[in-house]
């Protein structure tokens, strides 16, 4: 997991814009690349960019990032090659070894950003990357929407746990933080796998609150206050804090809402995610059966 802190350095706050999505199959492309040489280019923009002063300079530093991620990654040698320099940005892998997610975003002084996302993905014979498009502030309802990859609801993930489905399908759920605007925050739980031809796809009816099921879950409170969601490989769960309105009369007023000191989680049984209310986390192992 990544530290989320290094990553607002870089965070002014909100909107999504779009860009064109990119697919491309990796395979050696003649010669061998120097790894800590394509790490320190990428190391000094994203330094660059996090301190660029002019919405123009973050652009041209954020164009040059994503043209070299576009060449970078047709190499195999990036899909093993750590890159754990990038301060600014993160780089995650999945528990099973498949799927590596690089992940950033871009501010502007007007008080928005835009998430950028690279996806590695090693198909049976082929290494294959895609580029996402975020198109978050489009999407209505996006709790219960399949997106993919230019559709997709941005975040900064920061951790990627791996689950098999029904049928054999491989669920890569993915945690992850968006700054959405002055007023509030959000954390976000979504899922990727990828359908028959290797395509990316977000969201899947996997996740169940009592008797209702969604695609994946979103959590919006307070910028100033502070949520957990995180997964605890020991529990075998993902765990957050309940949110709540500071009063009464703030219900459904999401800047109002901060954690109440009482925890929530999901836990995956039978190919779905299945929440269970009032966890005691004095405890070091939850007795999930009362």
């Amino acid at each position: 997991m990544y530290n989320i802190r290094k990553i607002q350095l870089a965070i002014i706050v909100l909107p999504a814009i779009m860009f064109l999505s990119f697919i491309g199959y990796g395979q050696q492309t003649g010669g061998q690349m120097d790894m800590k040489e394509e790490e320190r280019y990428l190391a000094n923009h994203f330094d660059s960019l996090a301190s660029a002063g002019s919405d123009d300079l973050r652009e041209a530093m954020n164009r040059k990032i994503k043209e070299k991620f576009k060449s970078l990654l047709k190499h195999e040698a990036s899909f093993s090659y750590p890159f754990d320099s990038l301060s600014n940005a993160g780089v995650l892998k999945s528990p099973d070894g498949k799927v590596k997610i690089y992940n950033w975003n871009v501010p502007y002084e007007a008080g928005y950003h835009v998430f950028q996302c690279f996806i590695q993905y090693q198909a049976e014979d082929t290494l294959m990357y895609f580029e996402l498009n975020d198109r978050s502030e489009q999407i209505d309802q996006p709790e219960s929407k399949i997106l993919d990859k230019n559709n997709w609801y941005g975040a900064l993930y920061y951790d990627v746990i791996t689950n098999e489905g029904r049928g054999d399908q491989t669920y890569y759920t993915l945690l992850g933080y968006d700054p959405n605007d002055y007023m509030t925050n959000k954390k976000v739980i979504d899922v990727l796998h990828f359908d028959k031809n290797n395509q990316p796809v977000f969201g899947a009816e996997i996740f169940k609150n009592q008797r209702n099921m969604s695609r994946r879950v979103i959590f919006e409170y307070a910028e100033f206050a502070t949520m957990t969601l995180q997964y605890e490989e020991d529990k075998n769960m993902i765990v957050y804090d309940h949110l709540s309105p500071s009063k009464p009369q703030y219900e459904g007023q999401y800047e109002f809402y901060g954690p109440d000191f009482s925890y929530d989680g999901l836990r995956f049984e039978n190919g779905i995610w299945n929440t269970y209310f009032d966890l005691d986390l004095r405890l070091n192992e939850i007795n999930l059966d009362d």
